[in-house]
């Protein structure tokens, strides 16, 4: 396996078994600027007297200029001492010893600091574990280098990620792999207040994401109506979990730390708290079946029968829990619990799909009772930042109500 090194005299990266050039050649010349403009001639000579004459708007360009080549003392170009605030605004990685202390520090500064998603943060960090475990270039996150990083990144686009994209046959293989691991790097060099847009390192593009498939809605009625499991409280658990995914649209993360005194039963909604938005709350009404029918996986059944009945100290307020008694520890794991059971039924499935399915169904009901897609409606009701992002749910609306007409011969109405 081809080494590669640090150049000492232009700072670039190179091969030397094969003199691959991977950055910049095997040369660089740095030029320096130097007094531009130090040498400016008119263009047309001065006529008699006229050199001695200095205008009022002569002196205040020339005033201006000067101004110019003093530095800048704006706050924003100084440097803020961390030391002599009530909270750091960085983390200072010379006086922590251990990565676990460093990964503790950032998931502190990302969480309470910033107020931002627990669930990208711990994405975040399990990258940067598999970066310090890489087995040629391990990455050394409390020195920081960009020799010792960028050496990893590009031996995984240049050699490791070709020869397993042969392997596998997989055109594009590892290419988001770098991109996160390149949205970890940053992430770092934000915690640390370092700017490494010097670096001048930036992952392949992305390909063009994957048809979405969305499940026709006889499809939806047996992922709720399946029987998943022998075990009543299995099966009732799955089913109360698909009902209020495509009945409302929670994102994945939501439906894991939902709550039970998030749910107002007479009421008639529920309270979402969005992690992607610093736990903004958002309420959602619901169709009093979902929530009350006894005949159904409604919410109050799960509540009231099975979930009292195998409810510990560990299931604290959380509304899904497992048979153990434990709610769900993160999205992935509610991934992993569904999937052997929702994929038989349809294989596509993925607690994606809930909410895409949710945003289209609602998108349809508008257009049927007010003859036009109420864009706002459903933005608010999934949460959406913007409405271009529920824009994107209305061709997979039309298309459905296509194929509705071109099966049956009639609409919507």
């Amino acid at each position: 396996m081809p080494v590669l090194e640090k150049d000492n005299n232009c700072g670039t990266i190179t091969n030397p078994a094969n003199s691959f050039e991977l950055a910049g050649g095997d040369k660089k010349t740095c030029d320096t600027v130097t007094n531009i403009g130090h040498h400016v001639e008119h263009q047309h000579p001065p006529m008699d007297g006229e050199e001695m004459v200095t205008s009022e708007y002569d002196i205040k360009q020339t005033q201006n200029v000067e101004k110019s080549i003093i530095p800048s003392t704006r706050t924003s170009d100084r440097t803020i001492d961390n030391s002599k605030l009530l909270i750091p605004l960085h983390i200072d990685r010379t006086k922590i010893k251990t990565h676990e202390e460093l990964y503790n520090a950032l998931y502190n500064w990302w969480v309470n600091l910033k107020g931002r998603s627990k669930k990208t943060i711990i994405e975040r960090l399990r990258y940067a574990r598999k970066m310090v475990n890489h087995p040629i270039y391990p990455v050394n996150w409390l020195k920081f280098e960009p020799e010792q990083i960028l050496n990893l990144l590009l031996h995984k686009q240049i050699y490791e990620y070709p020869e397993k994209a042969k392997k596998t046959g997989i055109e594009n293989f590892g290419i988001f792999q770098l991109h996160n691991d390149w949205k970890t790097v940053k992430t770092f060099a934000e915690a640390f207040g370092e700017n490494i847009s010097y670096w001048g390192y930036s992952p392949p593009t992305q390909p063009d994401p994957q048809v979405k498939q969305v499940p026709r809605p006889h499809i939806v009625h047996q992922l709720m109506h399946h029987n998943y499991s022998g075990d009543k409280f299995i099966k009732a658990l799955i089913r109360t979990i698909i009902t209020i995914g495509f009945q409302i649209g929670l994102r994945p993360e939501e439906l894991v730390i939902l709550k039970v005194s998030d749910i107002y039963f007479d009421d008639g909604y529920i309270i979402i708290h969005e992690q992607k938005k610093k736990n903004r709350a958002r309420q959602v009404w619901l169709d009093d079946r979902v929530l009350n029918c006894r005949r159904q996986s409604s919410l109050k059944n799960w509540v009231n029968i099975w979930r009292k009945r195998y409810v510990t100290e560990e299931s604290k307020d959380f509304l899904f829990i497992q048979k153990d008694g434990k709610p769900f520890p993160s999205e992935n794991a509610l991934r992993m619990f569904l999937s052997p059971y929702c994929k038989p039924v349809w294989n596509p499935f993925c607690l994606k799909i809930m909410r895409d399915w949710s945003a289209i169904a609602r998108l349809i009901r508008t257009k049927v009772e007010t003859g036009n897609w109420d864009i706002r409606e459903v933005k608010n009701a999934l949460g959406h930042r913007r409405e271009s992002t529920t824009e994107t749910y209305v061709t997979f609306a039309e298309n459905y109500i296509m194929q509705r007409t071109l099966t049956t011969g009639y609409g919507l109405c």
